[in-house]
């Protein structure tokens, strides 16, 4: 039980700071950047129909995601600007960013 907690906080502050970087980063890159993300959603982005995991950065720095694996440790990875490749769905369960930059 005590677990839920500390998931739905992190979640939480994972969807602030993806607001917050999505919105200064696309307000200082332009509609030029925008238009390059195209419909990706920015965050955790798998492809559900190929069972690929994906994390779309917004954004114009390289930031630290943490990546959660089914059965296995997760891992910090350092991202830049688009979508990162994280391996098949079957693996990666889920990726976030981890508040702070790389």
């Amino acid at each position: 039980m005590t677990r839920i907690p500390s998931i739905v906080r992190a979640l939480t502050a994972a969807g602030l700071m993806a607001v917050a970087g999505v919105t200064g980063g696309l307000a200082a890159a332009g509609p030029a950047a925008a238009a390059g993300t195209g419909a990706l959603a920015c965050g955790w982005d798998p492809d559900a129909a190929a069972g690929i995991a994906y994390y779309n950065h917004c954004a114009d720095t390289r930031v630290v995601i943490r990546v959660e694996r089914h059965g296995a440790p997760g891992y910090d990875q350092c991202v830049g600007p688009g979508r990162t490749y994280l391996g098949p769905t079957s693996i990666v369960k889920y990726a976030w960013y981890a508040g702070r930059l790389c």
